[in-house]
């Protein structure tokens, strides 16, 4: 009876040491695998700073230059050419002249104009300004300013000729057309003495 109870007492120890280590091995087996030691390293290097500033997007009108609008051009009318008087019919010979569109009845005369346009204007009744414009103007309520010489050359002066340009309400008379009007209007406050005006209240006028 002794040795049963020893033999009894061996058997259960055998099967709770076996028990005990069936346990730890089931234990090892279902813990997580251990991360890597450079994990947290990694995701610090893929993480942005803070306080870096988000890129700006692009904005790629600053590097494309406006487009440019086309000027108008209108059409005159003249009914006549302005170089030899003769009348248009047909289909006028067209030129774009400082966005004017203007008739002439031929070529030759065409290129006449535009060796010295300035010259005919004022029989186009146009009246060209000190920046370089073409205004339309009604030359019939412009009054005759002359002088005894021509301020820019010092040449006679015809009264009853047609060396003048629109300005401001008045025909300026010149010497000739070798360069006088475009020297005028480069300085035109200058000669306003010279022909007996001046300038009033943004108006100029007789003195």
């Amino acid at each position: 009876m002794k040795y049963v109870l020893a033999f009894a007492t061996s058997f259960a120890a055998v099967l709770l040491v076996a028990a005990i280590l069936r346990a730890a091995v089931l234990s090892r087996d279902s813990a997580p695998a251990d991360l890597p030691q450079n994990s947290q390293s990694s995701a610090h290097q893929h993480e942005a700073p803070a306080n870096q500033p988000a890129p700006k997007p692009e904005n790629h009108a600053q590097h494309t230059p406006p487009l440019e609008k086309p000027a108008e051009v209108a059409a005159l009318g003249n009914e006549s050419d302005p170089v030899s008087g003769a009348k248009l019919e047909g289909t006028p010979v067209l030129l774009e002249h400082k966005h004017w569109q203007i008739g002439f009845a031929s070529e030759d005369t065409r290129k006449r104009f535009e060796k010295n346009p300035m010259r005919y204007y004022a029989k186009l009744s146009l009246e060209p300004t000190t920046d370089g414009r073409l205004l339309q103007a009604d030359g019939s309520k412009y009054e005759r300013a002359l002088a005894a010489d021509c301020p820019i050359m010092g040449g006679e002066i015809d009264p009853e000729g047609e060396v003048f340009i629109l300005h401001r309400g008045f025909k300026i008379h010149f010497c000739c057309w070798s360069g006088c009007a475009d020297e005028f209007l480069a300085n035109a406050a200058k000669h306003y003495a010279h022909y007996g005006l001046i300038e009033r209240d943004g108006k100029l006028v007789r003195k």
